[in-house]
């Protein structure tokens, strides 16, 4: 394996001064290595006081680091990775739940043709219970029938329907007409615009 070469410097040593081989970090640090013998030292004996006074020698000179980059590139670098939030499992219905659902369904449900006592649906029968709507709709098919038909609802949606029709219909007739209208004021503002100029011009003419 080849010696580093280190670049020559030359440095204040007492009253005079003295040769020196530099290593310099890219942070801009730089050391010298004296050479105070009669005769010049060999590269290695350079590296050698470099790395015994905390430097990384690199096999190139872009690869040297001070004693402080060598402390702090040295540290592991400590990964956070994020918890994966485990996804909740999924209440599961128990038995005192399925004997408090079936007293309420019992309670509220009249037939199979019929379905629940209005206004009662399985939503209703859920939020008044605070358990998921399908726990009541399993024990509800299992153990009584069809949810059947709730008849005020039923009404309601067909009072509802031509309302919301006729409804929907005005807004788009509304909107036509607010534009339509914005027209009409744009060709107003036009013939108020040519009536001041023809106004200006016979005024001249007079």
């Amino acid at each position: 394996m080849s010696s580093r070469h280190f670049p020559s410097g030359r440095i204040q040593h007492g009253d005079r001064t003295v040769a020196t081989s530099v290593i310099e970090c890219k942070c801009g640090v730089v050391a010298h290595f004296k050479q105070t013998g009669a005769t010049r030292k060999p590269p290695e004996a350079a590296e050698q006081y470099f790395r015994a006074h905390g430097w990384t020698v690199g096999a190139r000179a872009t690869a040297d680091r001070c004693p402080d980059c060598t402390t702090r590139l040295s540290k592991p670098v400590l990964k956070v990775v994020p918890m994966e939030a485990k996804p909740e499992a999924p209440r599961e219905m128990s038995r005192e739940d399925r004997r408090i659902i079936f007293a309420k369904v019992d309670e509220l449900y009249l037939d199979d043709k019929t379905g629940y006592a209005a206004p009662w649906t399985d939503a209703a029968v859920a939020r008044d219970l605070g358990v998921p709507r399908a726990w009541v709709a399993q024990v509800r098919e299992e153990l009584f029938g069809p949810e059947g038909s709730n008849a005020e609802f039923d009404e309601f949606l067909a009072k509802a329907a031509p309302v919301i029709a006729d409804m929907k219909n005005l807004c788009r007739s509304a909107t036509a007409q607010l534009e339509e209208a914005r027209r009409l004021s744009e060709r107003i503002d036009e013939l108020e615009r040519i009536a001041r100029r023809v106004e200006r011009e016979i005024g001249k003419a007079s």
